[in-house]
C-alpha cells in the first residue's frame, strides 16, 4: 500500500518505520526544514530500549513538493491545532479513493477533518504508541502500543486494519470511537501536563502520590462534562491505563508530547486536552476549576520558551 505519513515528528517516523519495514511504500510529509533535510541525507535514525541505533530511509517532503502524488492512505499524526493547515496543504494529494486516518491527540479532529473530505474517507483512532524526538532526523522509542479504530462513514476498513496489523501496530476496531477518543483524551489530560508541570517522565509521575491525586480530580471534572455531552467516561478504566501505561516495558521510560514540544520551544495542544474540556464544562454552565487551571498554568510554560 501507498502511504503518506503526514506530521513527520516522533510518532508520524516510528509509523513509518513499521510500515515500511513490513513492505509498505512510505513517503513522510512535514513543514519542519531540519528535519527533513536531516532525514534525506543522513537516514531517519531510530534508537531502541538498549540505545541500539537503526537507520531508515524513507523519503520526506514538504506538502507542496508532493503535488502530483496520490496515496492510498494518509496517517495524520498533526498536532491538532496545525490539523486544519495540512490538510488544506495536502488536498492535492487527495483523490476519491484516498483514505485518511486521523491518529492526532485531543478531541475534535473528526470535525475538522468532515471540513475537506467525506465521511467514507475518514477513519479515527486513538493510538497508545509512544516516541520521542531527539533532535531532527533522530526519535527514540520504547515499549510496544495498540491502536484503536472506526470508520466515520460505511465503507469498509478491513483492508487498512489488515496493513496496519501487517505492521506489527496492534490494531483493533472500534464500535464506539468517540468514547475511545475521550479515553485517550484523559490518559492525555493526565500525563502531557502534569510531565511538565511536574518535570517528571511517566514511571516517575506514577510514584508521586500527589500526581495521582491530581489525576483522580482532572477525570473527575471531564466525567462530569462527559455526562453533560451524553458521553460516558470511565475514570477507573482510564486510571487503569494511566497506571498500566507506567511500566517501564510499556512507556514508563517516555516523556509525553507536551513535555517534548515545550522542550523544543513549540506551542502545546494543551487547548485540545484540559482547556477544550474545561471550555465545554462552560458551554454547560458548569466550571472545571483543575483543568482550567492546569491550561492556565500551561499557556504561562509556553510564553516563556515557544518561540
Amino acid at each position: 500500500m501507498k502511504i503518506a505519513i503526514a506530521g513527520f515528528g516522533a510518532m508520524g517516523a516510528r509509523f513509518a518505520t513499521k510500515l515500511q519495514a513490513a513492505g509498505n511504500e512510505v513517503i513522510g510529509i512535514d513543514q519542519w526544514q531540519a528535519h527533513i533535510d536531516a532525514i534525506n541525507e543522513f537516514g531517519l535514525k531510530v534508537a531502541n530500549d538498549a540505545d541500539e541505533i537503526e537507520t531508515f530511509q524513507i523519503p520526506i517532503y514538504r506538502p507542496e513538493v508532493l503535488i502530483d502524488e496520490e496515496f492510498d492512505l494518509i496517517i495524520l499524526f498533526t498536532k491538532a491545532m496545525q490539523l486544519d493547515t495540512m490538510l488544506t496543504g495536502i488536498q492535492p494529494l487527495i483523490t476519491a479513493k484516498t483514505r485518511l486516518l486521523v491518529l492526532s491527540n485531543g478531541v475534535g479532529n473528526v470535525e475538522i477533518m468532515q471540513q475537506h473530505v467525506t465521511d467514507d474517507q475518514i477513519l479515527a483512532g486513538v493510538t497508545m504508541w509512544t516516541s520521542g524526538l531527539v533532535r531532527p532526523g533522530m526519535i527514540k522509542v520504547t515499549g510496544s502500543g495498540s491502536i484503536r479504530l472506526q470508520a466515520i462513514g460505511t465503507a469498509p476498513i478491513d483492508d487498512i486494519i489488515t496493513v496496519l496489523n501487517g505492521a506489527g501496530l496492534n490494531v483493533t476496531a472500534s464500535t464506539d470511537v468517540l468514547t475511545d477518543i475521550w479515553r485517550k483524551a484523559g490518559v492525555n489530560s493526565v500525563f502531557n501536563p502534569l510531565s511538565v508541570l511536574l518535570d517528571a517522565n511517566i514511571a516517575e509521575f506514577g510514584i508521586m502520590q500527589n500526581g495521582m491525586d491530581l489525576a483522580q480530580q482532572i477525570l473527575n471534572e471531564i466525567k462530569a462534562v462527559g455526562q453533560a455531552e451524553g458521553i460516558k467516561v470511565d475514570v477507573p478504566g482510564i486510571m487503569a491505563v494511566v497506571k498500566n501505561t507506567m511500566a517501564p516495558e510499556n512507556a514508563g521510560a517516555h516523556y509525553p508530547s507536551m513535555y517534548q514540544d515545550l522542550h523544543q520551544g513549540r506551542l502545546t495542544e494543551i487547548d485540545f486536552l484540559n482547556g477544550y474540556f474545561a471550555n465545554l464544562g462552560t458551554k454547560h454552565g458548569m466550571e472545571l476549576p483543575v483543568n482550567r487551571l492546569i491550561t492556565e498554568m500551561i499557556h504561562a510554560r509556553e510564553d516563556l520558551v515557544a518561540k
